[in-house]
């Protein structure tokens, strides 16, 4: 219990698993907690509560325990008990936090697992970013805090750690993550961010003089961050960090800015329904084979390019790939391999298992064939020879697995059997011993049947007495004077005999040896293979990049996508767009294709006005797909597309009550559309849905004018906007400020039916069909009547500038006498 107590406070707030035997036991509170979050009978020993888990289902629990935000510590035996005479020394070896899973069910192959740490020094927010199972280890500094929650969700971190200093005086700022995703805060102390000592902690740990070749030079915060995550998940959680290999610093000007409300409101990678992938513009393009590639791919969706070089690299190699027949062979061969990036991470932080080492050679094996493969398309497309270059087969450590491991090994070192017969004579001779000591008890139980003359005598085997020769009571009488008497059971004697005890030895003496061995052995092939941890971690990398490539042509083929010009002029012409999720989802419907021209002269903001469900928001949305599309370096669903590089993309598209923070839909609405106006420039991407629908007529008609009126007036902030809308008002616009023109959405009309065409074309529209949708959404028929007689009323008081009375209603429901009625429209 002293070193229960000694572990215990190392671990502070972590529930501890602590290793005794066969089983992780828990005392005290812990056991208490542990008891009732898992479902685990709680005991006591000396009054001491307790539970425990067996040691090899402890990953489940962990796992439950942390997806419910607890801590977990891990204390381990450190000496084999067979060999200490005494107590058998304990510490701290592991913790495990939402953060740091390594090993573990909570993991997504598809998606990175981060934890953050964000410092403030000045004016700038250092974020770094680190996924310790993949080595992603990346540093920015943001200036304004919206860029800070936009960057934050767009990594969106399952940990974030901060100095408990910056966590009081902004609270504000944390307050406002937590709603923006689920997210468990870590507070650790002030001095840990101090720049001296982060300075030091990344220069020794990456074994260099100075960061500047990191791009890190004069990055005060993001050194800060950085420093101060390494140390905490080396000291504070006892990790591993002998894998991370490099840091990158990067900026949000090399990528197009998506803001948190964007990346929700187009539905990139979680759907608003259900938060899961599908119906998402990530479920329509990830055909990925491998999870490097699908992590890879959510990366490149969330940061679009703004360098038209980049952007034209990844296009011409989606274009080598559509000019052969060869994409169900290279994603045959892709499909083969296994998640290397985090195997590799395994392997050299010391946790793999064998079944790891056996993946990492099935993933190794199809490499010679996908390099040959390539040949073909390098001279179509430059990045293809350095991901073809960046490849290695590493022939060497893969004949050394394939001779060395057995197939199917067992998921732990300690079930044996991990190496093939023939690998290492000492093995080989103990695995024999073990095998024939069946067919040798058998041969001894025969000789000394005809030595005794008892022919129900037998040879047996418990792990308390070992083996033993056993007969009845009644025959005890007869055995020789050389057995020796070892046990009396009620109707059975045991004896053991010299040679017996013999033979014993030796092959209790082969099976812990060969444990043993097997344990060194598999230790040994594990540090070789982390020597090509490097090479290993680079190939995967290439990988990665590879199968983006070949999952966006598929992709391309399948959907018939075009490949769009993107350069740095104005203008942005899409003829004959389609909005790739509806796309998929119509099933043999024929989605109706649209064109876009936007550009910074007369075209600047397209008006759309048209009732609800013709289209407009599905227009306005597609138009911003394709734009991410495009600058992530993908084919685009159109007949052609040419645009100038984007900086921003911004939405204000539908809205609901916050209530946590006491804030209507109006209220959203107006939030959302102050820091559009605030953020938007010259070069940005707006797209506007029912501006100012949460309040009044006119008070909304004259903010969606206002807004509309301030995106074409004022300087730098003369973005491309397609703004839809109900207001018919505004359609007026186009007549009195130049760059903002009249589009609305077909709809064919006759007597009381409406059919929606789907179809953006040049003009305005001066009427809604409001009622003809309340019609086709199942309202009553006397509603829908009686909406005609108030609509009709209204059209023709609409100059009256005194409140007006609708005619009365055809029929009142039946008042008592005192009651009074009213109807009234203000």
């Amino acid at each position: 219990m002293q070193q229960w107590h000694s572990c215990k406070k190392k671990a502070g707030s972590a529930l501890l698993f602590f290793r005794m035997g066969d089983f992780y036991e828990a005392f005290y509170e812990d056991a208490t907690e542990m008891a009732r979050e898992l479902d685990l009978t709680l005991t006591k020993r000396q009054e001491i509560p307790m539970c425990g888990v067996p040691v090899h289902t402890c990953e489940g629990y962990i796992d439950r325990l942390v997806a419910k935000g607890f801590r977990v510590a891990v204390a381990e035996q450190l000496e084999d008990p067979r060999q200490v005479k005494g107590l058998v020394k304990r510490d701290l070896t592991r913790v495990v936090t939402p953060g740091t899973v390594i090993n573990s069910s909570l993991l997504s192959d598809k998606a990175n697992n981060y934890i953050a740490a964000l410092t403030r020094v000045g004016a700038f927010y250092g974020i770094a970013f680190l996924d310790l199972t993949t080595a992603d280890f990346r540093v920015i500094e943001i200036e304004q805090e919206q860029e800070l929650l936009n960057e934050l969700y767009r990594f969106h971190p399952a940990e974030l750690v901060v100095p408990s200093r910056l966590r009081q005086k902004q609270g504000a700022l944390f307050e406002e993550l937590q709603r923006s995703f689920e997210c468990v805060v870590t507070e650790i102390e002030d001095w840990r961010f101090d720049h001296q000592i982060t300075y030091d902690a990344l220069v020794q740990h990456f074994k260099v003089h100075s960061l500047d070749g990191f791009g890190l030079k004069g990055l005060v915060a993001a050194i800060n961050s950085a420093g101060a995550l390494l140390n905490y998940i080396q000291d504070g959680l006892s990790l591993p960090t002998n894998h991370l290999q490099e840091i990158k610093g990067y900026t949000i000007h090399q990528f197009m800015a998506i803001d948190r409300t964007t990346q929700r409101h187009l539905e990139l990678t979680e759907s608003l329904h259900d938060g899961r992938r599908k119906n998402t513009l990530l479920g329509v393009i990830d055909e990925t084979k491998t999870p490097m590639g699908a992590r890879l791919l959510r990366q490149w969706l969330k940061q679009p390019l703004l360098s038209c070089t980049d952007i034209q690299a990844r296009q011409e190699g989606i274009g080598a790939f559509l000019q052969g027949n060869c994409l169900d062979y290279l994603q045959e061969l892709l499909g083969q391999v296994r998640d290397v990036e985090r195997l590799i991470m395994r392997i050299s932080s010391g946790y793999a298992s064998p079944k790891d080492l056996v993946a990492l050679r099935l993933s190794l094996e199809p490499l010679p064939a996908l390099k040959a493969a390539l040949q073909a398309f390098i001279p179509y497309a430059p990045l293809l020879r350095k991901v073809e270059e960046g490849i290695a087969p590493l022939p060497d450590l893969v004949e050394l697995l394939t001779r060395s491991l057995a197939d199917d090994p067992p998921a732990r070192v300690s079930d044996g059997k991990i190496f093939r017969d023939g690998f290492h004579a000492e093995l080989d001779e103990l695995r024999e011993i073990s095998r024939d000591s069946k067919s040798w008890i058998a041969r001894y139980q025969t000789e000394m049947r005809d030595q005794t003359g008892l022919k129900t005598l037998k040879v047996g085997y418990n792990k308390m007495f070992g083996y033993y020769i056993e007969v009845s009571r009644g025959q005890a009488e007869k055995m020789p004077p050389t057995f020796e008497r070892r046990q009396t059971l009620v109707n059975a004697e045991r004896f053991v005999t010299a040679e017996l005890k013999t033979y014993e030895s030796k092959v209790l003496t082969a099976e812990e040896r060969m444990s043993a061995l097997e344990t060194e052995l598999f230790n040994t092939l594990r540090g070789q293979t982390a020597q090509y941890s490097e090479s290993i971690h680079r190939t995967a990398q290439n990988l990665a990049i590879l199968d983006c490539l070949v999952s966006l042509a598929r992709v391309a083929r399948q959907n018939d996508y075009v490949r769009p010009i993107v350069d740095e002029s104005s203008t942005l012409q899409i003829i004959g767009g389609r909005h790739p999720v509806i796309e998929t989802a119509l099933h043999g419907e024929k989605f109706v294709p649209n064109d876009t021209l936007l550009d910074d002269d007369l075209a600047r903001m397209s008006l759309i006005t048209g009732p609800n469900m013709a289209g407009k928001s599905t227009y306005i949305r597609q138009v911003a797909l394709i734009a991410i599309l495009a600058q992530m370096g993908s084919y685009v669903p159109a007949k052609s597309c040419q645009m100038g590089i984007i900086d921003k993309v911004f939405s204000r598209i539908g809205a609901s009550d916050d209530l946590s923070r006491g804030q209507s839909t109006f209220m959203v609405e107006m939030t959302e559309t102050a820091h559009i106006l605030h953020q938007a420039t010259s070069r940005s991407l707006v797209i506007l849905d029912e501006i100012g629908r949460g309040t009044s007529t006119y008070d909304g008609i004259s903010i969606a004018w206002s807004v509309a009126e301030y995106l074409l007036t004022t300087d730098g902030k003369l973005c491309k906007t397609l703004f839809a809308t109900h207001y018919w008002e505004l359609t007026k616009l186009e007549e009195k400020i130049p760059g903002a023109l009249n589009y609305h959405v077909a709809v064919h009309e006759s007597e009381d039916t409406i059919v929606f065409l789907r179809k953006i074309i040049r003009g305005g529209t001066e009427k809604s069909f409001g009622i003809h949708v309340g019609r086709l959404a199942g309202l009553p028929a006397p509603v829908i009547s009686r909406a005609k007689e108030i609509l009709v009323h209204l059209e023709e008081n609409a100059n009256r500038k005194s409140a007006f009375e609708p005619s009365k209603p055809k029929r009142l429901p039946q008042r008592k006498a005192t009651e009074t009625h009213q109807l009234k429209f203000f």
